[in-house]
C-alpha cells in the first residue's frame, strides 16, 4: 500500500485506480473509507475480502454532487430533498430505494440482491475531488479492518493492514479527521425520516429540519441490514471493555477498586478530567488498601470534557485504538448522558463494550 500527500498529483493517481478497479483509503469528513468504484464488481468484491466485512453489511455510496441521488433512486420523498439540501456535502446517509433498471447489487456484496441503497455526499475537499476526477460514484465504507474501531488518522490504516494478505493499493493521507464518527444513517424510503444510525447530525437536528423523526430498530440476525453498523460487532477494541454511569465520585472510587482488586491485569481507563481528578485523589487510599510492594499497570487516557462533546467523538476511536497498543488487558470508560451528539457517541461506546454497562449508585 502506498501512501501518498491529498494535492494534485496524489488525488490524480487516487482517480485513475479508481477508474481500473483499484481500492484507495480517502479521508472524510467523518471516517477514512475504504473507496471502490461502485459500479465495478470485481472492485467492489474486493472491499468485502480485504476488510473480512461481512456480505450482507451494505456499502455507503459516496457522491459528488447532489444531482447524483437522482440517478440512484426514483422515489425520493419531499423530506429527504430538504435533509440533502441542509446537511449535504456532510455526515448524513440517506437510505432510499433504488431505482428498478440499475445494477440489482448496488450497494452491497455482487453476490446479493439490494432493494435499497445508501447514499452521502462527503464533506471534505480532497475526496470530493478525487470522486469528481474519477468520473462515477465510490462505493466506501469505513477503511478499518472489519469490527476494529474505525480509522481517523492514516497510520491506523496502516496498522490495520500492515500484516495481511489483502490492502489497499493506496492510501490518501489527510491527516486528522474532523468529526470521527461515522456519518448519520436515516431511512428515507417511508412517510418519516427513521434514524438507522445516530451521528453528528442529530435527531434534533433532523426534526428541526423536517419536523419529525423516528428512533428505528438494530437489524436481528435474520434480517440483511439497511445500514452499517446497526448488525455486526463493530467499533471495538481488543480488550473487554465496560460502561460505568454515575457521579464522577463514584466512577472514579469503582475504578480504583478494581485497579487494587485487579493485580495481574493491565487496566485501561477512559475518563473525564473530572473522574481522572477524583482517582488522583483515592490513590494514598488505594496504597493503604493494596500491599506496599504492589506497583498497578494502568493506562490513563483522558475521554474529553463532557461538555465538548464534539472534540470526545474526534478522538474516540483514537483512544480506543491506544488501548490496543499499549496492550491493556482490562478498559473501564465513563459513560457520558445520552444527549445530542452524546447520542452518537454512547452508540459507538456501547457497542465497544459490547452492551457491558454498569449504572453506579443504582439500587432496586
Amino acid at each position: 500500500m502506498r501512501v501518498v500527500t491529498p494535492d494534485n498529483a496524489g488525488m490524480d493517481e487516487a482517480a485513475r485506480l479508481l477508474k481500473t478497479g483499484g481500492l484507495v483509503a480517502v479521508p472524510t469528513e467523518t471516517v477514512y473509507g475504504l473507496a471502490a468504484d461502485a459500479f465495478n464488481a470485481e472492485a467492489v468484491a474486493r472491499i468485502y475480502a480485504t476488510k473480512g466485512r461481512p456480505a450482507d453489511n451494505p456499502l455507503i455510496l459516496h457522491v459528488a454532487d447532489k444531482s447524483d441521488l437522482d440517478k440512484l433512486t426514483d422515489h425520493l420523498p419531499d423530506y429527504a430533498r430538504t435533509l440533502a439540501d441542509r446537511f449535504w456535502p456532510g455526515p448524513l446517509t440517506l437510505v432510499v430505494r433504488k431505482k428498478p433498471d440499475i445494477l440489482p447489487w448496488l450497494g452491497g456484496h455482487p453476490g446479493n440482491t439490494v432493494k435499497t441503497v445508501g447514499v452521502r455526499m462527503p464533506n471534505h475537499p480532497v475526496t470530493l475531488a478525487i470522486i469528481k476526477r474519477s468520473g462515477s460514484i465510490i462505493a466506501a465504507p469505513s477503511a478499518n479492518k472489519a469490527g476494529t474501531p474505525s480509522p481517523t488518522q492514516a497510520e491506523h490504516i496502516t496498522n490495520d493492514y500492515k500484516d495481511t494478505a489483502q490492502s489497499p493499493d493506496l492510501l490518501v493521507d489527510g491527516g486528522t479527521l474532523e468529526v470521527g464518527i461515522e456519518s448519520t444513517v436515516v431511512d428515507a424510503t417511508g412517510d418519516k425520516p427513521v434514524i438507522l444510525r445516530p451521528g453528528a447530525i442529530t435527531e434534533e437536528m433532523i426534526r428541526e429540519a423536517v419536523g419529525a423523526a423516528v428512533i428505528g430498530k438494530a437489524a436481528n440476525a435474520e434480517t440483511p441490514p439497511l445500514s452499517p453498523g446497526t448488525k455486526y460487532r463493530h467499533y471495538a477494541p481488543l480488550a473487554p471493555m465496560t460502561l460505568l454511569s454515575g457521579t464522577a465520585e463514584a466512577v472514579a472510587s469503582f475504578i480504583t477498586t478494581q485497579i487494587v482488586s485487579e493485580v495481574d491485569a493491565h487496566i485501561g481507563v477512559l475518563a473525564s478530567p473530572r473522574v481522572l481528578a477524583c482517582i488522583n485523589k483515592n490513590w494514598p487510599v488505594m496504597a493503604v488498601q493494596s500491599d506496599s510492594s504492589y506497583t498497578p499497570v494502568v493506562t490513563f487516557l483522558p475521554l474529553g470534557d463532557p461538555h465538548n462533546l464534539p472534540d470526545i467523538a474526534r478522538n474516540l476511536f483514537a483512544n480506543l485504538r491506544r488501548f490496543d497498543e499499549k496492550g491493556v488487558d482490562i478498559i473501564l470508560a465513563e459513560a457520558l448522558p445520552a444527549e445530542g451528539l452524546g447520542v452518537a457517541i454512547m452508540d459507538r461506546m456501547t457497542k465497544a463494550a459490547e452492551g457491558r454497562f454498569i449504572r453506579l449508585g443504582v439500587t432496586g
